[in-house]
């Protein structure tokens, strides 16, 4: 059974019926923490009931809590506790990784674990990896937990986020393959010497995507995502080709991915390139 329908019969009698559709179709899990994203206003005085409801019908989740937004560029979540736990602290693993993560201090998305799993897959021996949002290792400490030849650089100029890189770095025992690097990615990306680049921001701007190209060893792939209108999904390539133009290297669209739907107007996508210098 669906969990809204699941919720719509545990709250038959409990609430007004015109709210019953109101009840949220789902929450994503982090560790075990159940996160919502924007309960509706109506329900606010039934909130704690939900949360208690929830504990009690999922047997991983201790904490419930609701994330009202993200503050960006740090990607810090505005975090309500809902029940349970008074506790925003947690481990997530995911693909013989540990992540220790506070969801109050920052995002761990799980509608992208499809994408550390294709990482996993395409990331080939010996390669270089250079993860210029590496945030607390969301896209790169999978690969190299995973592939016990691959190297990677991760630079991250959130303190907080970097913290947690450290420690994750640590708690999996990659301190000899993975490199955590503190600071602005368009001063601290070290250039050729990668074989393949992960821009996994949203706003990356022109000169991150160069520092990216920069880094490139000779040839390799840069994996860069962005948020793209569902009526405009050629947007990247757009971009892509405008700035090549300016640039001299060799930049070859692979593909253009849908890797989720983040909004009811934008999709997350993924354009592989491959670059040739």
């Amino acid at each position: 059974m669906k969990l809204k329908d699941r919720l719509q019969t545990i709250f038959q009698g409990k609430i007004d019926t015109e709210l019953l559709e109101k009840l949220p179709a789902g929450y994503s899990v982090i560790g075990d923490i159940a996160i919502f994203h924007h309960v509706d206003e109506s329900l606010s005085k039934y909130k704690e009931l939900l949360g208690d409801i929830i504990i009690d019908i999922d047997s991983q989740i201790n904490v419930v809590v609701e994330q009202l937004n993200t503050v960006t560029p740090h990607r810090k979540p505005i975090i309500s506790h809902i029940a349970g736990e008074p506790r925003t602290s947690t481990v997530h693993r995911e693909y013989k990784t540990e992540f220790q993560i506070d969801v109050a201090e920052i995002t761990l998305s799980p509608g992208n674990k499809g994408e550390r799993k294709r990482l996993i897959q395409e990331v080939e021996d010996n390669e270089i990896l250079c993860d210029m949002f590496a945030c607390i290792g969301n896209l790169s400490l999978p690969v190299v937990v995973n592939k016990p030849t691959v190297i990677a650089y991760g630079i991250e100029w959130n303190q907080v986020a970097f913290n947690f890189l450290e420690t994750n770095v640590k708690a999996n025992k990659v301190e000899k393959r993975y490199y955590p690097i503190y600071g602005d990615n368009r001063k601290k990306t070290p250039v050729n010497f990668a074989t393949r680049v992960l821009m996994g921001y949203f706003d990356s701007d022109e000169e991150q995507l160069k520092c990216g190209l920069e880094a490139i060893k000779g040839e390799g792939w840069i994996h860069y995502h962005s948020l793209s209108p569902r009526d405009n999904l050629n947007q990247p390539k757009k971009y892509i080709d405008r700035i090549r133009k300016r640039l001299d290297y060799d930049i070859e669209i692979k593909n253009i991915r849908k890797i989720k739907k983040y909004s009811p107007k934008n999709y997350h996508l993924c354009t592989d390139l491959y670059v040739t210098k």
